[in-house]
């Protein structure tokens, strides 16, 4: 099985049978990836859409041209991948004129007659008012908090056709549709630090954001059982904190990942089941993310010092120490994590066990 095969299948467990509810969006994909050793055991020759001879000739548009629908399709792209904690890696690798004789390989609809085109078919409407398909192709690695909300795609490479016309105004986008999906996924660098603490990459990232959003949190005090200690102050606190690596917050205020989700990677082991309820909020309403009183103080001395809070790992136990010199006095503090491993679970991660002050 492929790597980027493996991985597919993955977040696939990922989002039917672990942690749910809270998947990106993302748009219809079209067909199942390419080079998956059960699509070429076991499904169907794809069907050919003929297409009529000769096709129509598109327009070329100038670099120029390109350069600015290039532009336009970036920021389409854009308003999915800057929402915050749902990538590492995003980006738009190419942007190509399709020739016509490559057409009949896209199997696409190209003749079928469409609302959005105005009841005309997309070869239609190369003919008149002209224009041309352009092939698309991007690049985007999930975050592991994306990966346990089981997103509906996988990451990697994805290829989408789109149909540009030429009008009075310029060029616009007319149509596209996602039409290969689960290419290689970037492989990021590896930081010194992960290497040192022998984590997956997946667990040194969420070390990391864990330890933040529980400092933004103004969590500085003893807990040897988060879930069953903290109080709801502290919950509202935490999601708050929480969000800003993981989805954000919704338009009512309340953080757009499910907040039992985030209660159940950052402070359990568990991989399936009910998601927990804190101690805290038994009987009562979930309480809305608001920051604690020294957030902004915190944030700034966070962003400031890299050497804030340093790691270290003891058998299957991380510890992060935290330093930090707010106005009222200097805050020493030890949060000890444990390691949730790749096996059974398609991901791994870290969650919180104790805290300490020191």
């Amino acid at each position: 099985m492929t790597r980027s095969l493996f991985r597919f299948a993955a977040l696939a467990l990922c989002a039917g049978l672990i942690f749910t509810g809270c998947a990106p969006a993302a748009p219809a994909s079209s067909g199942a990836p390419s080079g998956s050793v059960a699509a070429e055991s076991t499904a169907p020759k794809p069907t050919i859409i003929p297409l009529p001879d000769p096709l129509p000739e598109p327009l070329q548009p100038t670099e120029e041209e390109l350069a600015a629908i290039t532009d336009v399709l970036e920021t389409r792209f854009r308003a999915d991948w800057d929402r915050p904690g749902r990538y590492l890696t995003a980006r738009l690798d190419s942007v190509q004129v399709i020739p016509p004789k490559e057409w009949a390989d896209l199997q696409i609809p190209l003749t079928d007659n469409t609302p959005w085109l105005d009841g005309r078919s997309c070869l239609d409407c190369i003919t008149d008012p002209g224009g041309c398909l352009l092939m698309v192709r991007t690049t985007t690695e999930y975050t592991p908090e994306a990966i346990l909300c089981g997103p509906q795609y996988s990451d990697g490479t994805a290829d989408y056709v789109y149909l540009a016309l030429k009008e009075e105004a310029g060029w616009t986008i007319a149509d596209g549709w996602r039409y290969y999906m689960g290419g290689e996924p970037v492989t990021p660098s590896t930081d010194p630090m992960q290497q040192e603490l022998e984590l997956t990459i997946q667990q040194w990232l969420m070390l990391q954001n864990q330890t933040r959003a529980l400092a933004l949190s103004g969590i500085f005090r003893d807990l040897d059982d988060p879930l069953t200690e903290l109080t709801a102050e502290e919950w509202a606190n935490y999601l708050y904190a929480r969000s800003e690596s993981w989805f954000g917050l919704a338009e009512d205020g309340s953080t757009e990942a499910p907040a039992g989700t985030i209660f159940r990677a950052d402070f359990t082991d568990r991989i399936s089941g009910e998601d927990p309820t804190p101690a805290a909020l038994e009987n009562t309403e979930e309480p809305l993310p608001a920051p604690c009183a020294a957030c902004e103080e915190i944030k700034t001395l966070l962003d400031a010092d890299p050497n804030a809070i340093v790691y270290s790992r003891t058998g299957d136990t991380v510890t992060a120490t935290l330093t930090l010199p707010l106005e009222s006095g200097t805050i020493a503090m030890e949060y000890t994590f444990g390691l949730v491993p790749d096996d059974p679970a398609p991901f791994s991660r870290t969650y919180l066990q104790s805290a300490h002050r020191l």
